[in-house]
């Protein structure tokens, strides 16, 4: 697969988003590709890939969503209790959600988030890995914001746009997704917000997902 700017950041064009999220079910839960169903994402971010979650409050703003660890070393985590930022320790394969930012949506987003982060261990971990470090007790690792930052640099904002991209699609593969819509009667002469909200409890995702995935999909 070629790469940007020989960094190791994989050529993934958006039109081929839904291959990649296909690629990913195929390896680790085909069977959300042959019946509709609510991909347990926790489980193959725990159980699939390997991936550690723990629930850590990374910002005093509120907004970084998720981080994903690629190597040994310290991170800097917002300590609620004092009010400041202090370093700990995590291991390789160790994905950080903000349980505060978690509060603010619903599971539906913290369904995406997680992956979303899945999808940086998948595909990016060895740009990641080959990064130069000045401080070599910090381990390296991937923040990702809520709103892009507007300083990120190419690279990042190549790697978010895949996650961010491939993510849902993971969780709402394009043949069952499109296989239940269709059984709803989704259409654009009709008001579809019941819809929209059953289809985002049944994926577990949010309805600001399921209105991208419809559009997608050409589907409304």
């Amino acid at each position: 697969m070629r790469t940007h700017c020989n960094e190791l950041i994989p050529y993934i064009p958006s039109k081929d988003y839904d291959k990649i999220a296909y690629e990913f079910l195929e390896k680790f839960y085909p069977e959300a590709l042959k019946s509709p169903m609510p991909v347990p994402i926790v489980n193959i971010a725990k159980d699939k890939i390997g991936l550690n979650i723990q629930n850590v409050c990374l910002s005093e703003e509120l907004n970084i969503y998720g981080m994903t660890v690629f190597t040994d070393g310290f991170v800097d985590v917002y300590d609620t209790k004092e009010n400041l930022y202090d370093k700990r320790f995590f291991k390789a394969k160790t994905i950080l959600i903000d349980p505060e930012v978690v509060k603010q949506t619903n599971i539906g987003c913290r369904n995406n988030t997680i992956a979303h982060e899945c999808v940086h261990w998948y595909k990016h971990r060895y740009y990641y890995k080959m990064q130069q470090q000045k401080f070599l007790k910090y381990a390296k690792y991937c923040k990702c914001y809520i709103d892009q930052m507007p300083d990120d640099s190419t690279q990042n904002n190549i790697i978010e746009a895949q996650a961010n991209g491939i993510a849902p699609r993971i969780l709402m593969p394009r043949n069952t997704f499109i296989e239940v819509a269709e059984n709803y009667r989704v259409s654009n002469c009709q008001d579809n917000s019941n819809i929209i909200t059953t289809l985002a409890n049944f994926f577990c995702v949010s309805k600001q997902s399921v209105k991208i995935r419809l559009k997608e999909c050409c589907i409304q």
